[in-house]
């Protein structure tokens, strides 16, 4: 695989090639200025606190800066902050101090206070074997040594796999297992390549890839890691060249007119790769960055140029299971900063820790006062989410009302009791009577587009509030330029309304047909007359009420609809009609399997079935109370369940639990387990 950007730009946060994802791999993200752990000095100690800190910052730091991280709330006396600092750090020849500049910094980090078109870097791009750092799974190094922003010499190697090149590999970089049958092993090649690199800054596009997989081998042959400064040419990116709304590699490169001849191959990324460095080192020189040291402090910050302090042990993200379930950050005393939900835990809570630069300010800050992470497993992602939605609500944790951890989900509300209805966008469920709710869409814009789009072709109009229709009453713009029917004054009866507005209903609910053939008509009849303006908008129009058609009758239904029986967790052996015989149901897991039985879009029942028994009481249950909750109106305490419910059917996985629907209050319970 390649060690560009192609996987950041996808979006993916849960990516297995970050840092962390194995106990013998380097700290999650801790490429900018090579931080690594500490000495190993008595846990907990000042010192220790201190050199991991300047470990992560070469260019220094100030006794104020220092005090803050031992004391809560000091500094204000700068005297008593220099003294403390200068009696703990003073006589250790491990630390200095500057005194024309006031910082205090690692003595190790002076190597690095070097003038940019001094320094050494190696810039290098790796072709792999596999997604995630495993034994012999890189088949092609590439790499230029640079002296500033001059590209000196190259170094490439073929490398023989541990195992097979996948099919998409060798179509995406060319290398086959017939051409690296003759290659050297990554045992042979590695020892050359860390002489080639030195004391160098290594320099990758999308580091953290790069980086795993030769920490990884570091470790396993050399038995220590990849000691190196780290520079990301795509983080440098992000924050020399914002406008930019993708940068990988090869576009980067047709930006400033670069060759991208060799493309997914190692040699010729990592050319593209150091052209590409040249061009931001002399950028960063003209924005007053010229020594290395800085260079490499300014991007280990995020976007919001805050320092990202890591007080996570990599072993502790290693070691969180891969499954559903939530997690608790906690800061040093213990106190609950946020409360989140992962459909895979390691990834989810690995990606807060994985170095990426587009980390919004308001994260920055959470990491930065995370000190324990406490992990509940859970039998599946409903499961998960229905938990963290109650201990949001129960311990209100600071964070989780400053940040968002999904995309919210929207649903289309019509109130059906409104003489003139309209179709509405909204993201909370309503618990009022007589309302029609459909959902759950992601992403407003798209859904807003389409509603528009079906109010205007149906003339339905778009204003809040209740209409007291008069014929005087003067039409908003949409009456007047005819994107509504103008019920306000009268220009359209209550039930040719609302005729219009049953087509619209009949629309959402799957059947499509008539408005889309009327939509293409109109567009042929404008086109055929010359009106192409006028048939261009019935197209736009036409495709997105075919994607709201699409999304209506694949993804989403009335949420109230919802009668089905979710079983998530373990399953059984064998199933028999004769749900009493206990002897015939074994369950093959350790975990009973949970039933979680919707009716009317309501949670209204959570059950383990441990038993036939328990099978027998999820049946009776829904005899019971099946017509009840059609009958009965929705409370304000469902609405959260009913959310997460309609959510959870619209983005499940296919392994994530098995749905059996309910067509009326007769359920077997055999159906739990066939």
């Amino acid at each position: 695989m390649d060690g560009a950007d192609d996987r950041l730009e996808s979006g993916s946060t849960d990516d297995d090639t970050a840092f962390g994802t194995s106990g013998s791999a380097a700290p999650a993200g801790w490429q900018q200025g090579r931080p690594e752990w500490p000495a190993r000095l008595p846990s907990g100690t000042a010192k220790e606190k201190l050199h991991s800190y300047l470990t992560a910052h070469q260019a220094g730091a100030d006794a104020r800066e220092l005090l803050a991280l031992l004391f809560s709330g000091a500094g204000s006396d700068p005297e008593l902050g220099t003294r403390i600092i200068s009696g703990i750090l003073g006589g250790d020849p491990n630390f200095m101090f500057d005194a024309v500049t006031g910082l205090w910094s690692l003595s190790r980090a002076s190597t690095l206070r070097v003038p940019l078109d001094q320094a050494d870097f190696v810039v290098l791009d790796l072709e792999t074997a596999s997604g995630r750092p495993t034994p012999g799974s890189i088949i092609e190094i590439g790499a230029y040594r640079m002296r500033g922003r001059q590209i000196l010499e190259p170094f490439q190697s073929l490398l023989k796999p541990r195992m097979r090149i996948p099919r998409f590999v060798a179509r995406l970089t060319s290398i086959s297992d017939e051409m690296v049958a003759a290659a050297p092993p990554v045992e042979d090649v590695l020892p050359r390549f860390r002489a080639f690199m030195g004391d160098a800054v290594m320099v990758a596009h999308n580091a953290q890839f790069d980086h795993a997989f030769l920490d990884f081998e570091f470790r396993r042959l050399f038995g220590i890691g990849l000691l190196n400064p780290v520079l990301c040419t795509l983080r440098m990116a992000r924050r020399l060249l914002p406008s930019l709304r993708r940068r990988r590699l090869e576009l980067l490169a047709e930006h400033f007119g670069l060759s991208t001849a060799g493309r997914h191959r190692g040699l010729g990324d990592a050319r593209m790769a150091a052209e590409l460095l040249s061009i931001f080192l002399e950028m960063a020189s003209q924005m007053g960055m010229n020594r290395l040291d800085r260079l490499l402090d300014h991007y280990s910050r995020g976007v919001a140029g805050r320092r990202i302090e890591r007080h996570v042990a990599p072993e502790v993200v290693a070691a969180i299971p891969q499954r559903p379930g939530v997690y608790l950050m906690r800061n040093q005393d213990g106190d609950l900063l946020y409360v989140g939900k992962a459909t895979r835990l390691r990834d989810r809570v690995g990606s807060y820790f994985n170095g990426h630069s587009h980390v919004s300010g308001k994260i920055a800050e959470l990491v930065n006062h995370v000190w324990q992470i406490e992990t509940r497993p859970m039998r599946s992602a409903l499961e998960a989410a229905l938990v963290e939605a109650r201990l949001i609500r129960e311990l209100k944790p600071p964070y989780n009302r400053m940040l968002k951890s999904a995309a919210p989900a929207w649903f289309i509300r019509v109130d059906l009791s409104d003489p003139f209805p309209r179709l509405q966008a909204v993201q909370r469920l309503t618990s009022r009577t007589g309302v029609l709710q459909l959902g759950p869409f992601i992403g407003r814009r798209n859904i807003e587009h389409s509603l528009r789009a079906l109010s205007r072709l149906l003339g339905l109009r778009s204003c809040s509030g209740r209409l007291e229709p008069h014929e005087d009453f003067s039409p908003c713009i949409y009456g007047q330029i005819g994107h509504c029917a103008a019920p306000c004054n009268l220009s359209v009866s209550e039930d040719l309304y609302n005729q219009q507005a049953s087509r619209a209903i009949s629309f959402l609910r799957g059947r499509s047909g008539p408005i889309l053939s009327d939509l293409m008509r109109a567009r042929d009849q404008a086109a055929a007359a010359m009106r192409f303006e006028e048939a261009k908008r019935h197209h736009r129009s036409l495709a997105a009420l075919a994607t709201l058609a699409e999304r209506t009758t694949r993804l989403s239904r009335v949420v109230t609809e919802n009668n089905l029986v979710i079983v998530v967790g373990g399953h059984w052996a064998e199933a028999s009609a004769a749900v009493n015989a206990d002897d015939r149901l074994k369950p093959v897991s350790n975990e009973c399997p949970v039933a979680y039985v919707i009716l009317s879009g309501r949670l209204a029942l959570k059950r383990e079935v441990d038993s036939p028994q328990a099978g027998c009481a999820v049946a009776q249950f829904i005899a019971q109370n099946y017509d009840l909750y059609k009958l009965r109106p929705v409370v304000r305490t469902e609405l959260e369940a009913m959310t997460i419910v309609a959510r959870w059917l619209k983005e499940r996985a296919p392994t994530d639990g098995r749905i059996v629907s309910i067509n009326g209050a007769v359920f077997d319970p055999a159906w739990l387990w066939n």
